[in-house]
């Protein structure tokens, strides 16, 4: 099982989630119902905790001499990232309003175009990343959330922004950060706890996924991924031809997380005029985020494969 897992890009990660989906679609309720530990453990409730041990282990491992590399690489990327997704968003919203276009709403829109999915991110840097790629977690973990898209909303005045998610973001990545650097014997605690914590982060944002869900969105969910990778393709340009890197860190963060399909219900709490689009929205994040994760770590392991041909992962 592990040697046919490891055999897929990001295996250990999307094998488990794909599994834990399926259990979703079926009986969503098995483990709520069960309660206790087996609900904490199993249930999707423990996602923000483990994510936020994966932010602490990346940070663990950052020496603060590798930082300027770390902005220049990553930061460049996530500006980019940031540019893209807000002058497009607003764009959207100026040329066709919240109903959108094609059965897209601005909601869907603005949702697909700002996230990324930090946790298929440091399981590709895992794989086919260095050192640096892997510390960029906390930085990832920034478009995990849905302070970018309800910045959106609020730039075009409709809405306003929580800047608490931002730096919960941050603390844990941080604080291990300045734990490493002070003991370098903390790395030998935490060193290897991404690589066990992947296969149950991938199990409990499973257990939000409805996969009947996605597939109801039909047509209009696969027009949005086409229109998502097409939208953030420059990024992987930037990553090539600007930093004259091999494009993999930033292919690697055109994936959609499967949390954001909750982003749309939690903006029509701030901005209740987007209310009627948050059931299709929804439905076309789940589907957007469940192809991203799957075509993702392909198209990531043959541009690896490319543009390292000696190199076999």
């Amino acid at each position: 099982m592990v040697k046919f897992m490891n055999r897929i890009p990001a295996g250990t990660f999307l094998i488990p989630m794909l599994l834990s989906a399926v259990f979703y679609t079926i009986w969503p309720n098995l483990f709520s119902g069960i309660g206790g530990i087996t609900n904490a453990f199993l249930g999707g409730s423990g996602t923000s905790f483990i994510i936020g041990l994966i932010c602490f282990c990346s940070g663990i491992g950052i020496n603060v001499k590798t930082l300027g590399k770390l902005f220049k690489r990553h930061g460049v990327l996530l500006v980019v990232k940031f540019i893209l997704t807000v002058g497009f968003g607003l764009l959207f919203i100026s040329l066709f309003g919240q109903e959108g276009i094609f059965g897209i709403s601005a909601l869907a829109f603005v949702v697909a175009m700002c996230s990324m999915n930090p946790a298929l991110y440091v399981s590709l840097a895992n794989d086919f990343g260095d050192d640096v790629d892997k510390a960029a977690i906390g930085l990832v973990g920034l478009f995990g959330i849905p302070a970018v898209p309800m910045f959106i909303y609020a730039i075009s005045g409709q809405g306003e922004i929580d800047w608490m998610p931002i730096i919960s973001t941050i603390l844990p990545l941080i604080l291990g950060m300045i734990l490493g650097n002070l003991d370098k014997d903390f790395s030998k605690i935490f060193g290897t706890g991404i690589t066990v914590l992947l296969p149950l982060l991938g199990w409990n944002i499973g257990q939000g996924m409805n996969l009947i869900e996605g597939l109801q969105s039909g047509v209009y969910g696969i027009i949005l991924v086409v229109v998502f990778y097409l939208l953030m393709s420059p990024i992987v340009l930037v990553d090539q031809k600007l930093l004259k890197n091999d494009g993999v860190p930033a292919l690697s963060m055109n994936a959609v997380a499967g949390v954001s399909a909750s982003f749309p219900a939690i903006i029509a709490q701030v901005n209740p005029g987007v209310a009627p689009y948050v059931t299709s929205a929804t439905t076309q994040i789940v589907t957007l985020a469940i192809i991203t994760i799957v075509v993702t770590p392909i198209l990531v392991r043959k541009l690896y494969g490319k543009t390292h041909p000696i190199e076999t992962k």
